[in-house]
């Protein structure tokens, strides 16, 4: 299938690519499909490209490149919503915001994006771990 997108262009997506939320990402209640777009030019980017809105995109990483030790507990009801079988089957990201004409980028660790790589189905969980919903990856004040 072809999907419109601002940043990309058209885009060609096989139909086992489409990602379905079941638990849709916060404050975008409206958008349950999308899909995922490696970076071209690292491996520590990926986009969240909606395939029912050209203009909703969202930066995201894989939290464990950054934090080692980023682990989650996923409710029961959570697993159920994905059809989990098995915590092995999982994916999870957290969305990456970069602010200040990018002077700054931040990710949500508080509210991961979770996939269920066997099925597609996906949700964001606000988990109970104490992460801060602002972690700062990089920050011209660091440098």
């Amino acid at each position: 299938m072809e999907i419109e997108t601002k940043n990309f262009g058209l885009i060609d997506i096989e139909e086992d690519k489409i990602i379905n939320f079941v638990d849709n990402i916060l404050g975008f209640e409206d958008y349950s499909k999308f899909t995922i777009i490696d970076s071209l030019d690292d491996d520590v980017f990926y986009w969240l490209q909606s395939a029912e809105n050209p203009g909703l995109c969202f930066a995201m990483i894989t939290p464990i490149d950054f934090i080692e030790d980023y682990k989650i507990t996923l409710t029961d009801k959570f697993e159920e919503r994905l059809e989990l079988e098995q915590l092995e089957d999982i994916i999870v990201y957290t969305i990456v915001v970069i602010g200040n004409q990018g002077k700054y980028i931040t990710t949500n660790l508080k509210a991961p994006i979770i996939i269920n790589s066997k099925n597609r189905r996906a949700g964001q969980l606000v988990v109970q771990e104490d992460y801060p919903t602002k972690y700062y990856l990089l920050s011209e004040d660091s440098e």
